[in-house]
């Protein structure tokens, strides 16, 4: 019976494909700008992705990525009237946005998206807090669930230590209780895993500078995302303890001090890559890919190497406990994530009609398998039982060459540029009853049910690294409630600009520079001074006030 409703609904997408391919050939090629906060791309979107929106809504996509040309674009094309076609921006500019006139109401289209509208409930709630109309529509989350608020679907949570297997156990598979016995540990991997296969050196830590004062946080971002190992999450600029009180920032009991001390003693003991800093994001994916870094901390990261083959073979990263680290992870994100979709103001006619279709088939089955799974052939393919099962799995890491009827080109630099999604990829795909992301397939798990995976399960007791967490009492999962914070004032956007460069040049300074620990203790209290005199304090107070009620949120729904 499965089967057959998996064919039938495979059935309905492709008299879908039919329909807007039809429709796409009897209209003019559009050009669509996005202006996009997520973007690590910036200009024409090519290749495969560009060829699937093109023969199915005759459109050609224009990413504006703040993140590569500059965050002054956001300003100017403000002061212009008209950030983009397609909005995609931080949580918090938004509200500002739609105040200011730049948002188009689209109460009159989205009601009609089906596929949008599954996630009724949550796009209510945000856009009732919005406007305080009921029906009243502007934004449309991103990454929304089809779960609970208080799940955590996930089986390896956004950020932990991730070691290769393989060398690992080379080492001898230490045990681990704080972040010196991780250091230890990664000067005898690197002894034996100076560079890789290729003959290019190879370090533990390759980190880079491109997303730091990103997501409504002030620092650095390879250190912002590892103070969640100690359970502590900045919100703006305040550090969010465990026990839901705010701290500021640069105390040094504080992880964010904790965990520069640590990149800098990994520098010092020579296991940071020298072109951290300098180098751009796009240059650190390629090394991933490549077997040169030796740590991961990002989830997602994994998928720059973790094939089957290398799971197979026990070289793939795997989260290794470290005693002393308490885990801090957002539940799932019922609501969204921290970014929105809008449509600019100045939208109308043909080119609204033409970008709500695009918006309601980027949230389809077939657009969101598009988006998390790939193109069908390559990245995987159908079995008879109607499910997915995984094939190329290197298609993103080795920029596999893609079929020609999509367009030919490399899989990685044809990739959906846009960066974000509508569905979550933990949402259930109901062309196969499983879930987007291929982690949960059944195919995968019996695929990846290796040598590697068992041996993890016997030395540490656990099915995976959340069970093992929840399993030691070292899990601190967040519930997810819904919240946008209070757009910055002028004035505040000016502070934050200035409190986050200095902290940005400094905390690199304290990492890449500091010989010794009297050196990075001189520096950093020359660091503290320095942001005291840009008005940190003043910033500090004010990101309290403005995140309270999300905490007060979340301690009521843990209740």
């Amino acid at each position: 019976m499965k089967r057959y409703l998996s064919l039938f609904l495979a059935a309905i997408m492709l008299l879908g494909l039919v329909s807007f391919s039809a429709a796409a050939e009897g209209q003019d090629l559009l050009v669509i700008d996005v202006y996009d906060d997520a973007a690590n791309y910036n200009g024409t979107q090519t290749g495969w992705f560009a060829k699937v929106i093109k023969d199915r809504f005759n459109i050609e996509l224009n990413i504006i990525a703040s993140q590569v040309v500059g965050n002054t674009v956001y300003a100017t094309r403000s002061e212009e009237g008209n950030l983009g076609d397609i909005i995609l921006v931080d949580k918090a500019k938004f509200p500002e946005i739609v105040e200011a006139g730049l948002a188009k109401d689209i109460s009159d289209k989205l009601p009609e998206c089906k596929n949008i509208m599954q996630f009724k409930t949550q796009i209510d709630v945000y856009n009732k807090g919005l406007t305080g109309v009921e029906g009243k529509y502007y934004g449309i989350p991103t990454e929304m669930t089809d779960t609970a608020p208080d799940t955590l679907t996930d089986d390896v949570i956004y950020s932990s230590p991730m070691l290769r297997w393989d060398l690992y156990k080379a080492i001898g598979s230490p045990k681990l209780e704080t972040l010196d016995d991780l250091l230890n540990a990664l000067v005898k991997i690197h002894e034996i895993h100076p560079q890789n296969d290729d003959g290019d050196p190879a370090y533990p830590f390759t980190l880079w500078a491109d997303w730091d004062g990103n997501d409504n946080m002030i620092g650095i971002a390879n250190v912002v995302q590892l103070t969640t190992w100690y359970g502590e999450k900045l919100k703006g600029s305040a550090m969010l303890k465990p026990d839901y009180t705010f701290s500021p920032l640069y105390e040094r009991e504080n992880a964010y001090y904790k965990i520069t001390k640590f990149l800098n003693k990994a520098y010092q003991l020579g296991l940071v890559d020298p072109d951290s800093g300098t180098q751009p994001w796009d240059t650190v994916a390629s090394k991933l890919s490549t077997g040169r870094a030796d740590v991961m901390w990002y989830s997602w990261q994994t998928g720059f190497w973790n094939s089957v083959d290398r799971l197979n073979a026990g070289t793939g990263f795997i989260f290794i406990p470290v005693g002393d680290q308490y885990y801090y992870a957002d539940a799932d994100r019922y609501y969204g994530s921290d970014r929105m979709f809008g449509i600019g103001a100045g939208v109308e006619g043909e080119k609204y009609d033409r970008i709500m279709a695009f918006l309601d088939w980027y949230a389809s089955p077939e657009g969101a398998t598009f988006q998390h799974d790939g193109i069908e052939g390559l990245n995987y393919i159908v079995g008879e039982n109607g499910k997915f099962v995984p094939y190329k799995d290197n298609a993103l890491m080795d920029n596999l060459p893609v079929p020609e009827e999509y367009g030919g080109g490399g899989f990685s630099d044809g990739n959906n540029a846009i960066n974000q999604w509508i569905v979550s990829s933990i949402c259930i795909n109901p062309v196969t009853g499983e879930r987007f992301a291929q982690k949960y397939w059944q195919s995968y798990k019996d695929m990846t049910m290796t040598e590697m995976k068992k041996e993890w399960q016997e030395m540490f007791g656990a099915e995976d690294s959340v069970a093992w967490m929840k399993q030691n009492g070292k899990l601190l999962a967040s519930p997810s409630v819904d919240f946008t914070p209070a757009a910055d004032n002028n004035d505040i956007i000016a502070l934050r600009s200035d409190v986050n460069k200095c902290l940005c040049e400094y905390t690199w300074n304290l990492i890449m520079t500091c010989e010794t620990d009297e050196d990075f203790e001189a520096l950093w209290d020359e660091m503290v001074a320095q942001m005291d005199g840009f008005g940190y304090k003043e910033l500090y107070e004010y990101d309290c006030g403005v995140w309270q009620p999300e905490i007060d949120a979340k301690k009521a729904a843990a209740l």
